[in-house]
């Protein structure tokens, strides 16, 4: 067997091994946490009437800034023709 093959089981292996563990682990915990009973406490919370939300909204409006700018894109073309043919041109006929 190659040491990289026996490598390879053993990580394998460990991982198996490993969820093998977690899984009995939480098991057990549910069944101990079956015989518990639970005492619930509500909290009532006062409302005032006060309206949070538009301190949201100018959170996002503060965060408007760190937009980024548009830019006008200057395009800059070279319409020059390079002309080497001469002019004066005679036919010979």
């Amino acid at each position: 067997m190659k040491l990289s093959n026996f490598f390879r089981f053993a990580r394998v292996s460990a991982l198996v091994l490993s969820v093998a563990v977690l899984t009995a682990v939480s098991i057990s915990a549910q069944n101990s946490n079956a015989n518990v009973t639970r005492t619930e406490t509500r909290t009532v919370e006062r409302d005032n009437d006060t309206d949070w939300g538009w301190l949201g909204l100018l959170g996002l409006l503060g965060l408007a800034g760190l937009l980024p700018k548009k830019r006008a894109v200057e395009v800059h073309t070279n319409r020059t023709v390079n002309d080497d043919r001469t002019t004066d041109r005679t036919t010979n006929i």
